[in-house]
């Protein structure tokens, strides 16, 4: 009788472990959480009475997100696991700026424990409304004005500032801290809605400038950015470090071609570029190096400057996705509307209009994502290689063909 009492009891133990087990497993399932083995463990030994939870910590928002943003311009060239790239760091910052200007409209200090899903739209319902120009912020001292825009958010825009807020609710969680926003609410980040807007500089267009005598150093920069970008496919991030890589030149029987060794910071991948001519004779006024460009609002203002004075202004067709606006189709002249980001579809849409080949065309503007394993990326160099002499390939026969003043080596 005492071994059936003992079994007994050992089946009511299972039993309670198995129910708390399901409890558990239902509270991850109610609230969209997926835990860590460790977490799981934890969790398990505080329902089971065996464990006590801590006690986590109250830390306002802004001193944590200061503190992180020092942390991650400290590991910048570090080559660490947890490095992020300049432009993320910048999101940070910018996110920053959007917790400043909303503490100051409600007059309240945000923490991790008070932000709830309501806060957290309105927090977003009152960057939209200053950005709208309704809601006024005095200007500090070394701030840039806010520039209105009175369609507010762009949908593409606000969905990656709240990815990045997501992403630092998430560390705050992994430091111990009190979160009550639920940082796995798929629901609390808005669809990914691009812009969308016909133009592209076409090459007749790319000739005009290119033949077009800059009177001023700003113009002249400008002129360098846009030839460099529609001839490379670069985007601006890369442009903006371009300078810090050496120019290689590659000889080999019938190949003899300069190229650079583009990161593209956006996708973590990187790509051997040839150079066209045009960009070579740039180059050249440059020390053979890629020139510093200012800042991007500034380059796409000079741009625009650029266009109104080459007399580019055909009307384009712009659609936007905004938070709270709707869908806005605007018309307006391309000297208002042209972004860096343009020179990219143009180096694109030029080579296909010509006939390139896609895939060879793509494997310079989208490269496949950097390798996993470090020794991957060691000898996928030799395959950046073969895909910047099939490029070099691509562009000699298209131009048998049709002869081009600027897209030629």
């Amino acid at each position: 009788s005492s071994d059936l009492k003992s079994n007994k009891g050992v089946k009511t133990v299972m039993q309670i472990f198995e129910n708390k087990v399901d409890e558990l497993y239902s509270n991850y399932l109610i609230n969209d959480i997926q835990p860590t083995a460790k977490q799981f463990k934890t969790d398990l030994l505080i329902q089971l009475g065996r464990k006590q939870r801590e006690q986590k910590k109250t830390v306002t928002i802004l001193s944590y997100l200061n503190d992180k943003i020092t942390y991650f311009e400290s590991l910048v060239g570090s080559g660490r696991k947890d490095e992020i790239d300049e432009n993320s760091i910048k999101i940070y910052r910018t996110l920053k700026t959007y917790f400043e200007r909303y503490e100051s409209v409600r007059q309240t200090k945000l923490t991790f424990d008070n932000l709830n899903e309501d806060t957290y739209w309105d927090f977003w319902d009152v960057q939209d409304e200053i950005l709208r120009g309704k809601i006024t912020i005095p200007k500090k001292k070394g701030e840039r004005k806010i520039a209105v825009q009175i369609n507010g958010f762009l949908m593409s825009s606000i969905n990656k500032y709240q990815k990045t807020f997501m992403r630092l609710f998430r560390l705050a969680i992994i430091d111990g801290i009190n979160v009550t926003l639920n940082t796995n609410n798929a629901n609390l980040i808005v669809t990914k809605s691009r812009a969308s807007k016909d133009l592209y500089v076409s090459e007749t267009e790319l000739s005009k400038i290119w033949n077009y005598q800059p009177t001023t150093n700003e113009m002249q920069l400008a002129k360098d950015y846009l030839i460099l970008a529609s001839l490379t496919g670069m985007r601006y991030e890369s442009m903006e470090v371009a300078n810090l890589e050496t120019v290689e030149t590659y000889k080999d029987g019938v190949y003899n071609f300069e190229y650079i060794h583009s990161k593209q910071n956006k996708t973590e991948a990187e790509c051997y570029i040839p150079l066209f001519q045009p960009a070579k004779e740039i180059l050249k006024r440059y020390n053979n190096k890629f020139p510093q460009f200012p800042a991007n609002p500034v380059i796409n203002e000079n741009i625009k400057t650029l266009f109104e004075l080459v007399g580019i202004n055909a009307i384009q067709t712009i659609t936007n996705v905004t938070y709270k606006s709707g869908t806005i189709i605007e018309y307006k002249p391309a000297n208002e509307v042209v972004t860096t980001h343009d020179c990219r579809k143009s180096f694109i849409t030029n080579l296909f209009i010509s006939g390139g080949t896609e895939s060879i065309v793509m494997a310079v503007t989208h490269p496949d994502k950097k390798p996993a394993h470090a020794m991957a990326g060691v000898y996928n160099k030799s395959t950046l290689l073969d895909k910047a002499k099939q490029f070099y390939d691509e562009i000699n026969r298209i131009r048998l063909q049709k002869p081009s003043e600027l897209y030629r080596f």
